[in-house]
Formats: C-alpha cells, structure tokens, sequence
C-alpha cells in the first residue's frame, strides 16, 4: 500500500476534521517543541510558571513547509503512540476484553498509521503541509479512541493526587472537604498529598507556626483530611512547602502588601534566605528560608514533626525543597548564617564571588546545594525516628543535572542513594506524551539508577483532553515507574473522574507498593507471567523447543523466589530474587529475538516491568533493614 492508499486514508481522515478541529496542534517552529533549549531572553510572565511547559504553540495548523526536524518529531510522536496502543491493545486480546469487531477496526487503524510513517518522508515533499499536519493530528486522536480504558489499572500502583490548597479552602468545611474526597476516591485514588504547608502558612492551627493560613481559620481542614482519609482507606501525606515561605500571588489572596515576606519571615527576619544584591523576594516572587541557619532546620523539623505526632499523617511530602531558582544575574544563597558559615569554611565571603571566581565560584556553588542536602538527611532521621513507619516523598524538577545544580541547588541523587526519601515525585508538567517520556521521565528514572526509591511521574491534568490522558498513565505503566500523581485537585474535572473510575473498577488489587512492595512485586510479576502464557497459547509469542523450556523455568524459578521473598524477605532471599530478575532481563532479548524485531516497544514494556519489580524489591531491602517488621504495618498514629 503506497502513497495512493495509506496516506490517502490519513489525508481523507484530517480533511474531514479540519485545520482547527483537534485539541492538540505540532507547531514545529518552537524549540522547546523540538527538545531545544529555550531561550535564556525569555522572561516569565508575572503569573508564569516556570516548570510546566506549555504545550506545542497555538491550536490553528501552520502552513509553512515541514522541515526535517519537525518531520523526524512527527515521526517519533506517532510512533510511540503506536507502540503505547499495541501494548494496550495486547493485553485486552489476552485478557479477552474488547468486541473482536472493535479489536479489527483498531486493527485496521494501525495499519493506517504505520503506512502514513512509511510514506511521510516522500509525502513532505509532495504533499500540501496543512494537510500533513491535519492527518497526523487525526491519526492521533483516532488512535487515543482506541484504548481499552478499563485494562489501565491492571497493577498494583500508587496513584497519588496532589490535593491543592486553593481545592481545600474552595471546601470551607468538613462536609465540603468530604466531597473533594468522594470525587477522589471515585477516580481510584489512593494516596493524597494534601497541601498542609503553603507559603509559610499551615492550614491547621499549629503550635509551631506563627500564623495559621488566614483563609481556613474557622477549621482545621488538615484533621478533616485524615478522618475522611481513613474512611475511604487512603492514604494522606502532607505536602510541605519547605523552604518557600512567602508569595507575592498568596498576598494578593489574603489582601496583604505584595512585598509581605510572609507569616514566617515577618517574625523571624533574620532566617531569610538574600539575593546577592540583599534582595528578598526571588525572581519567582516567593520568598525562602536560609536552609544553613540551625534556627531554621529545628523550625522545619518541629513543624514536621507536629504534624506526625498530633495528627498522624502517613507521609510527609517535601516541596521547595530547594535554594530560590537562579535567574542570570540574580544568584540567591546568600542569608546571614550561608555567608557565615562558607566564610568559616573557606575564609572567603561568597558575596564576592563570581563565576569567574572558577574553583571558588564551584565550592560556593556546591556549598548551597550541601545545605539542602543536610536538611534532607537530618528530617528523614527525625521522621523516621518518630515514626518509622512514615513516607517520606519530594516534588522534584526533571531538569538535566547540571542545569538543576547550577539554578537549584537540588541535587536529589544523593538523597535517593543514601535512602533519604521513599518516593521520588518529578515534576514532569508536560502535555505532549512522547515529550513527557523521553525529555523528563526517562532521564529521571535513568538518574535514579539502582536507587532504594520508588518513582512516581507527575501528570499535568490541566487542559488535558481525556483521552491523552488515557495516553499518558498508559505511558506511565509502560515505564518502570511504580505509579503515578495527578497535579492536581482543582483540575480534576467530571470526565477525568469518568475515565479514571473505570480504571479503578478493573483494580482487583488494592496492594500500595509504598507499604507492600514484596506483595506488590509479586503480584506485578504474575500478570506478567500471565500475559507471557496467554501469548504463548494464542501462539502469538515465537518461542520453541529448549528456548522455551529455559524461558518457562526461568520464570517458575522467579515466581518461587517471589513467593519466598514475600513470606521472609531476609537479605539472602532478596538478592537471589533481584539477581534472577536481572538474568531474565538480560535474556529476553535473545529469547525473544522476534519480538524484539517486530514489536520493539512491546518487549522494551516487558523491561520495563521487570524493572519496575526490582526497584520495588530494592525499595523493599532497604525499607526492611531501617523498619521493624511489627511497625511496617500500624496502620497509623491516632488523632488527638
């Protein structure tokens, strides 16, 4: 089928919704569409926010010619989207879900798609570009249509959601909170990072604290969140603004000057974290602590730790957990007890220093990012001694490593490595899918490496038609992620609800990997063994003779090994287990030479899946040598 057939079906497809139909255009010309570097010119605007990137340009198709660059982008985008279809597709064909007249019709869709991948290179040079455009948008949309949506939760999973503060105060009351919390459970939520910090202001009435945040004084929505919690079995972190203490937008909200330094800083001035030039506020009009000064960090971890004790939270989510962003020209760090302290260290006061100072400016530089560093390590300690039970995550930036240094300061692979944190929450804000996997979840997932920590993806659901984010969890659970959090609250509108309530219907399993990883692994490794045997009875998977008799006993000896694991995880057991999923994965790719030829991205999912349950074994080791096996399990501290 040449360019007169399967192009022609693609062109037909996009003539008929039109230039403006779809909800997604691909305007080639922007380099962040592309994976280029942005322009450092670029200056937000006032109500930008800098870590979620926007999607690719205006709704309205271009007319200019496709460029090789945009072309290989489309390319890649569609082929991925092929790739996360037949995955999804294959499980409802062993599971037998789905009409096998809709199974054809998808079938048949494919096709389409992947003669419109062959025929684009030629296409570009003949074709009016409008219409290429519009056809590949089509082919998208048609292909999103055509997930089996109840297939998607399938695996034990933690799908988390980041309960706003702005969705907390819209609530007003505890009968008002408690619907919020029946919209969540309804879309198969489990774990809930509720805004309990923000902008210097908790919304409970702390002992700790200055102020508690002046829009929630006539509750206290922080216990109202961990009854409701309960009694819908979730779980309930706070999420904590850390070292962020004030906003310009928050003043505005609660009608205090713009330049208020917030509730903290207003009290003790003196903990603030200067620019170089003395300023307070930093480029992205919020104010910080100084993470170097001891009045602070004991500040922090008494606050923390209130929340522990006098409510009893299952988690603590760190957020800002960073030095203020570093915009060119406007360098921050430089509080009284920083500047103090490097110039112990180093007889040097870093207010003079510049990049040109190489060697000084460098130790300057990694100065700041200790600073975090130690706060990390010293509140996992005080948590964990606390309550050793409690979870601890982090909102991080999916930045490359050298750009984070040098404009954060945050450096989270060393806390994953030392086993600081339990979950790892990148804050991958990306619309498109293909840009979210390959320019933020996989480098961060690659940057982790063998780590103790499970990772969850943040999903923007802001803006977001439904159906690409059936793409993006489908993405997701193809990767070796143990989950996922949905940013956030305020955006989880009706038909997000809709699509997400049939997800948790086929959820036969309530296992949260974060407190069961050994179940959790296990459970994850027998769908897998599942699906591996239904392929094989269907004969769709070619494997003969003593290949497949290695295969099958590879796997049987696994499954025994996870089974053991489960039942007494001692460190011998582990590595057995670890070790023989490793020689699995290693193996597939000769075993399944195959497949690995015509569904490349079907047998990387099956790699990514054997990896998803080792880092649950990793993460399960090192929770088993710091937490008694009598505390893994009290459910919860009780409520005053």
């Amino acid at each position: 089928m040449g360019l007169g057939i399967g192009l022609g079906m693609a062109l037909g497809l996009g003539w008929m919704v039109g230039a403006g139909a779809t909800q997604t255009g691909f305007p080639p010309a922007s380099p962040s569409a592309l994976g280029l570097p942005t322009p450092r010119s670029r200056t937000p605007a006032p109500d930008d926010d800098p870590l979620i990137e926007k999607r690719l340009g205006p709704s309205g198709l271009p007319t200019y010619p496709i460029s090789p660059v945009e072309r290989r982008a489309m390319e890649q985008e569609l082929r991925d989207l092929l790739g996360r279809v037949e995955s999804a597709l294959a499980r409802a064909e062993v599971t037998q879900t789905g009409s096998s007249q809709a199974l054809a019709a998808t079938g048949d869709r494919l096709q389409t798609a992947r003669q419109f991948l062959r025929d684009l290179p030629q296409a570009v040079q003949t074709q009016p570009p409008i219409a290429l455009r519009s056809a590949w948008q089509e082919l998208r949309q048609s292909l999103w249509r055509d997930y089996p949506r109840e297939l998607l939760t399938a695996l034990p999973e933690v799908r988390a959601i980041w309960l706003d503060r702005g969705t907390v105060v819209g609530a007003g009351s505890e009968a008002g909170l408690r619907r919020v919390f029946d919209r969540m459970a309804a879309a198969g939520v489990n774990t809930v990072f509720l805004e309990t910090v923000n902008a210097g202001y908790p919304i409970y009435p702390s002992r700790v604290a200055p102020q508690q945040n002046p829009l929630t004084r006539n509750w206290d929505p922080l216990a109202a969140a961990v009854k409701l919690a309960r009694e819908r079995n979730m779980e309930i972190h706070a999420w904590v603004w850390v070292f962020g203490v004030g906003n310009v937008r928050h003043n505005q909200i609660v009608g205090l000057p713009a330049n208020h330094p917030g509730p903290v800083l207003a009290a003790n001035p003196q903990w603030a974290n200067l620019g170089q030039n003395g300023a307070i506020f930093a480029a992205e009009r919020k104010t910080f602590l100084d993470p170097a000064n001891p009045e602070v960090r004991r500040y922090l971890l008494a606050l923390m730790q209130e929340m522990v004790t006098q409510y009893g939270v299952d988690g603590v989510q760190l957020d800002y957990i960073r030095q203020p962003r570093h915009d060119p020209g406007q360098e921050f760090g430089y509080g009284r007890a920083s500047r103090a302290k490097f110039q112990q260290l180093t007889g040097v006061d870093p207010i003079h220093l510049t990049p040109n100072d190489r060697s000084l400016w460098w130790l300057w530089s990694e100065f700041r990012a200790r600073q975090i560093d130690e706060f990390v390590a010293e509140a996992s300690q005080a948590l964990r001694q606390t309550k050793p039970k409690v979870v601890i995550s982090a909102a991080v930036f999916p930045w490359e490593p050298l750009r984070r240094f040098h404009r954060l300061h945050q450096v989270w692979e060393r806390w994953v490595v030392r086993g600081d944190i339990d979950l790892l929450v990148p804050m991958t804000y990306v619309p498109e899918t293909s840009r979210f996997v390959r320019q933020h979840v996989q480098p961060v997932i690659a940057g982790v490496g063998n780590a103790p920590v499970l990772v969850l993806p943040g999903v923007l659901i802001r803006d977001m038609p439904d159906l690409e984010l059936l793409d993006q969890l489908q993405a997701v659970r193809d990767l070796p992620s143990s989950g996922y959090s949905l940013f956030a609250a305020e955006h989880l509108r009706p038909s997000f609800e809709s699509v997400l309530q049939d997800n948790s219907r086929s959820q036969t399993n309530r296992v949260v990997p974060f407190r069961q990883p050994f179940v959790a692994a296990r459970t994850r490794f027998g769908n897998l063994q599942q699906e591996w045997q239904n392929l094989l009875d269907g004969r769709s998977l070619w494997l003969r003779g003593a290949m497949l008799t290695r295969f099958q006993g590879k796997i049987a000896e696994i499954d025994r090994s996870l089974a053991t694991v489960e039942k007494t995880p001692t460190p011998a057991h582990l590595a057995q287990a670890k070790k023989q999923i490793a020689e699995l994965n290693d193996s597939l790719e000769v075993w399944l030479r195959l497949e690995s030829l015509e569904r490349p991205y079907r047998l990387d999912t099956w790699k990514n899946r054997l990896d998803a349950i080792a880092a649950m074994l990793r993460y399960g080791a090192a929770r088993e040598q710091r937490t008694p096996r009598t505390a893994q399990h009290d459910r919860s501290l009780p409520l005053d």
